[in-house]
């Protein structure tokens, strides 16, 4: 290729680079560009028929609403949650569970994050549990990296899949309707798992070094090393249920009933007092005269509180939706008779796409919504708010999804070009390859980490690089396999550390303005998760080749 064309090919993933990350733009800005930018030299440079360049267009803006659909629909839960005063009761029980911030760090920090992350994903984990953070008492900027950096495990199963089914899935062109297909994504999603069971394994632990080391008055490790332990334990609570539960019913449930299974059982051994640290311990030192108090704690809202059991009961409707209608047929069929398919875009060989709107995770959400709705007992009020709030907090996510979604969808579908080119992920997969050969299992987490940071999301990364992974796996001889979890692992590592996800978090915080700083913390634990699974990856490669 020259230098133009190599320009060219790089250019959804450079374009993002230095306007969003260099010049510091705004999504909804940066993303538009990049794809104004690729489309042109796509056209010029890549000799792309003008026909094709729309169809792909066309076709990136109709997952963009399948997407949007999704993410809609796990805003409006949160939002819901919010108004309907089930996440104050939420964070009420939290409060009361136990005294000491390093044991609340393994709690909310990180099962319930994980738990947040495989029911809505889109960078709601963060923004919820950060504010509960606060609330308990941590200082805003621990409570923010905290919240960031413990949202990488669960980051496999996003929005109940959604980075294997739209990312994934979208990035190979897969039909997901078909058994084949989610038996494929399946493998790739346990084998990540496997792969985070021992790179995660220390995730809890350098949440809880963080916090004693950088945001404690002694800042001291040895606080944290009294809790390796059950930080361990910790670990193994969400990536263990997670793999059995994706075993048992799919990966759509594997992160969302992983952590919930985790955080029952940490909740339950918390008030035992199994594996706990003998001393409280708090910013300021130990509390050595104090047990851990039993005294409720109730914190004050302008809001009802409302019974533990009403409060999570939503998450429990959700996970009710989602299971029937992916394992009892005639709700199956039911959910999936509504489908919308669009063969060959503009006469265009190949591009094509469907989407089934009913037996989507945005439509269970809705139905969650509304059952909350009657649940909570919310005035109308309540609920124009909510869908006020939702409706208008999305629309940069609008306009970045209809731009970023087409752009990559031009990056993938570039063949048959006047160039005499192969499509743009080919040649550079090609030249990766021919660089990195057989060590790309080292490289690839590192691809899928830059793409969640450019992009905004482990979903769009997985979407944008899946192709040239495995195209690369197939030149050097590596197993598809492998190769994508080592994208996927690096795709959730990038999670911490993506610009969105932590503006969307300062905001929440009143930290606007820190994110540098924020992302200077986050980045010492996502380059451990990148290096480590890279270093697994590549042992593994020797052992998986085709």
């Amino acid at each position: 290729m020259t230098i133009l064309e190599w320009i060219t090919a790089l250019t959804p993933i450079v374009a993002v680079l230095i306007l969003l990350v260099i010049m510091r733009l705004p999504a909804s800005v940066a993303m538009p560009l990049s794809l104004v930018t690729t489309a042109i030299l796509a056209f010029f440079v890549w000799q792309l028929d003008a026909t094709r360049i729309m169809a792909a267009t066309l076709q990136g803006l109709v997952i963009a609403v399948t997407t949007v659909w999704i993410v809609y629909g796990a805003i409006g839960m949160m939002n819901t949650m919010k108004e309907g005063g089930g996440m104050n009761a939420i964070r009420s029980g939290f409060v009361n569970i136990t005294p000491d911030p390093r044991i609340q760090v393994l709690i909310v920090g990180w099962l319930f994050v994980s738990f947040i992350e495989g029911a809505s994903g889109f960078g709601t984990p963060a923004t919820v549990a950060a504010p509960l953070l606060i609330a308990l008492g941590f200082p805003p900027i621990a409570a923010v990296v905290i919240a960031l950096s413990a949202d990488v495990s669960a980051v496999t199963f996003g929005a109940v899949g959604t980075p294997a089914l739209i990312g994934i899935g979208n990035g190979l062109s897969l039909d997901v309707n078909q058994p084949e297909s989610i038996a494929f994504l399946t493998e790739v999603v346990l084998q990540t798992v496997l792969i985070d069971m021992v790179v995660g394994l220390f995730i809890p632990f350098i949440l809880i070094l963080m916090l004693t080391r950088f945001f404690s008055k002694e800042k001291s490790i040895k606080p944290a090393l009294e809790v390796f332990p059950i930080a361990i334990v910790a670990a193994l609570l969400y990536s263990v249920p997670a793999y059995i539960w994706t075993l048992v019913l799919g990966f759509e449930f594997g992160g969302m009933l992983g952590g919930l299974t985790g955080l029952v059982i940490l909740v339950a051994m918390a008030r035992k007092g199994i594996l706990m640290p003998k001393r409280v311990w708090t910013f300021d030192g130990y509390m050595d005269e104090l047990e851990p108090s039993t005294e409720k704690v109730t914190l004050t809202s302008n809001k009802r509180e409302l019974p533990q059991w009403k409060a999570w009961a939503p998450y429990l409707i959700l996970t009710i939706f989602l299971v029937l209608t992916r394992t009892v047929p005639f709700l199956n069929e039911l959910s999936r008779s509504v489908r919308i398919n669009l063969p060959n875009i503009l006469g265009v060989e190949g591009i094509s796409t469907s989407w089934e709107p009913f037996y989507s995770p945005g439509f269970m959400f809705i139905l969650t919504m509304i059952a909350t709705f009657f649940l909570h007992n919310m005035s109308w009020s309540q609920v124009t708010s909510v869908f006020k709030a939702t409706t208008f907090g999305i629309v940069g996510t609008v306009i970045t999804l209809a731009a970023s979604v087409p752009m990559v969808r031009i990056f993938i579908h570039s063949e048959n070009g006047g160039a005499g080119l192969a499509s743009m992920p080919v040649e550079l997969a090609t030249a990766a390859a021919d660089t990195f050969g057989g060590v790309w299992p080292l490289v690839a987490p590192w691809i899928g980490a830059l793409g969640a940071f450019v992009s905004g999301s482990a979903t769009f990364s997985n979407m944008m690089f899946s192709s040239l992974t495995t195209n690369v796996a197939e030149s050097v001889g590596l197993d598809n396999t492998l190769a994508l979890s080592m994208q996927m692992a690096g795709a959730n590592a990038g999670n911490m550390i993506c610009v969105l996800n932590v503006v969307a978090v300062a905001s929440v915080a009143g930290l606007l303005g820190k994110e540098g700083t924020i992302i200077r913390y986050t980045l010492m634990p996502m380059i451990y998760y990148v290096t480590a699974t890279g270093v697994i990856g590549l042992i593994l490669g020797m052992f998986f080749l085709n």
